[in-house]
């Protein structure tokens, strides 16, 4: 059995430049973070999509920046997962975490995990995108289906007035674990013909379900080949993996954040000797000693008295 390809994402020009792909294989990705979070079936494909379609939108943004830049998705569907969390880079990593892990659902008449009933289709779904050289910008959409996919094509063609298909694929085998997981996003832009569009339409209808294109062995370039048979021009590729970048110091930022009164609150449930702070993202546990607490506290005092 032929080894299984590494985490990677596509990004191509087709139809002369008047249609963009962006293609990604996700599969140890996707199963990082089930390890991480060690959620439900139906919430580890609902944090694979999400993380999956969090690359394919970051894949848009300019990597030359000041900072380097970053899309977040939050989706607040209100379903028993709670809210939704996945951030991305065009440099290929991606994190994501979820309120409620533990959320589960019925399986589906025809046997698939009832991703949907999970996420929720009564909230709303957030895109930031932080260029990296000026204010990020905040778009905010309600939720139409549940169907992440689905979702995240209702954002790029009402909030940006782009027309697109996203297809995000995950299958967990019985025990729990991702076999495979992937994404694919085609848009159209200025200038393409309605008949380019029609039959650009057609054919991703075409596609089947990415996880049996996976499981089959077809990923990434296979999907642009199918895409545009006429060929298109691969701009890069790029690996993709889990990366949550959390640190000592941006711990201690998000506790100056919170304010004094969460700090003392944080020192009195740990008996004054420390407050244990746990990254929602990688679920490391960070421990901030009395000490360091006192002079956050001192820090935030001293910046409030700052003419």
């Amino acid at each position: 059995m032929a080894a299984a390809a590494p985490d990677h994402l596509v990004r191509a020009i087709g139809l002369g430049g008047r249609a963009r792909a962006v293609a990604a294989l996700t599969t140890a990705t996707a199963e990082e973070l089930r390890r991480i979070h060690d959620p439900s079936p139906q919430v580890a494909a609902a944090l694979a999509r999400l993380a999956t379609g969090a690359l394919l939108l970051a894949a848009s943004l300019e990597k030359a920046t000041a900072r380097e830049p970053m899309l977040t998705l939050e989706v607040e569907g209100g379903g028993p997962a709670g809210r939704l969390v996945a951030t991305a880079s065009p440099a290929g990593w991606v994190r994501a975490t979820v309120a409620n892990p533990l959320a589960a659902s019925a399986t589906r008449n025809d046997g698939r995990l009832d991703v949907a009933a999970v996420v929720g289709a009564s909230g709303h779904l957030v895109v930031t995108r932080d260029p990296g050289v000026a204010e990020p910008y905040r778009g905010v959409v309600a939720l139409e289906t549940g169907d992440l996919a689905k979702d995240l094509a209702a954002y790029l063609a009402g909030s940006e007035q782009s027309p697109a298909a996203v297809l995000l694929g995950v299958l967990l085998v019985p025990a729990g674990r991702v076999e495979v997981a992937g994404g694919f996003l085609v848009q159209l832009l200025p200038g393409v013909s309605d008949d380019e569009a029609a039959a650009l339409s057609d054919r991703v209808r075409a596609f089947g379900p990415l996880s049996a294109d996976l499981r089959a062995g077809r990923g990434p370039r296979e999907w642009l080949a199918m895409t545009f048979p006429d060929g298109c021009s691969v701009l890069e590729e790029v690996p993709v993996r889990f990366h949550c970048g959390c640190s000592t110091e941006r711990v201690e930022t998000a506790l100056k954040l919170l304010g004094i009164g969460e700090i003392r609150a944080a020192m009195d449930e740990d008996n004054d000797r420390q407050a244990s702070v746990t990254c929602g993202f990688c679920r490391r546990v960070y421990r901030v000693p009395r000490l360091r607490l006192l002079e956050l506290i001192r820090e935030i005092e001293s910046e409030r008295t700052r003419p």
